[in-house]
């Protein structure tokens, strides 16, 4: 066979080469990223996985007919993986900030959450957002509500731990005054492991719409988003709110 013969045939495979890749690409498994140590949204029980952004999740991924796993990660190295292309999809209650959207994409919101700040409940100087001003606070590091803290609280001594558990356990200890960070699992904690222990300081901080993160143009996005407004007119999402947070959330 001349050189003629081999690039012509070579230029005849090519198409079904490209062909068979994209399809590899379409049906290879989905690795999603998620802090599972963050009960309701995402923890462990028993052998699998369970909350409210995996049963999100788990339905988008059932309508788009693609496999998936999970993957625990801590919080600050989402974004970072997602970048990297380490993981396809992060969900695990990203807030929808400008500063992320510079470096990744986002779906539509699929739920409203916000920064809230606990205290023990033996703590007599606090009483208001306002009392948290000269406070030493703690909260999970890599998180908004990091920036939030350095952003609209005076004076402030701000503990960055790896993990809200140990935020929570370093209040409880009486290491931090208050803890700020997301709305939904300080509730959850203070309704479970920290009731009699802390109480919720009203009104909450900032509200936050929550979304899955996407690397920069990544065409699920697009899929994602189909999934979801068909989740919300035949009233799965709303039903999912209502069982992890006994309300249909926007």
């Amino acid at each position: 066979m001349n050189r003629r013969q081999l690039l012509q045939l070579s230029l005849a495979a090519a198409p079904a080469l490209l062909l068979s890749r994209t399809v590899r690409a379409a049906d290879a498994e989905l690795i999603v990223g998620s802090n599972v140590g963050s009960p309701p949204f995402a923890f462990k029980q028993g052998d699998t996985y369970s909350g409210f952004d995996v049963e999100v999740w788990s339905e988008i991924a059932k309508g788009l007919n693609r496999k998936w796993r999970l993957q625990p990660m801590e919080f600050g190295a989402l974004i970072p993986a997602l970048q990297t292309r380490n993981i396809d999809a992060v969900v695990s209650q990203l807030f929808i900030k400008p500063e992320r959207q510079q470096v990744i994409d986002f779906s539509d919101p699929y739920y409203k959450s916000g920064l809230i700040a606990l205290t023990r409940i033996d703590n007599t100087t606090i009483h208001s957002p306002a009392d948290l001003a000269g406070k030493r606070i703690g909260t999970e590091t890599g998180t908004v509500a990091v920036g939030y803290i350095r952003e609209h609280i005076k004076d402030v001594t701000l503990d960055q731990l790896p993990g809200i558990n140990s935020a929570l356990l370093a209040l409880e200890a009486g290491r931090t005054d208050a803890v700020v960070y997301d709305k939904p699992q300080l509730l959850y904690y203070a309704n479970t492991a920290g009731k009699n222990k802390v109480r919720v300081i009203l009104p909450a901080l900032e509200g936050l719409d929550v979304g899955i993160g996407f690397q920069k143009g990544s065409p699920l996005v697009a899929a994602a988003n189909l999934q979801l407004a068909a989740m919300r007119s035949d009233g799965r999402l709303q039903a999912l709110n209502r069982k992890w947070f006994g309300e249909a959330s926007a």
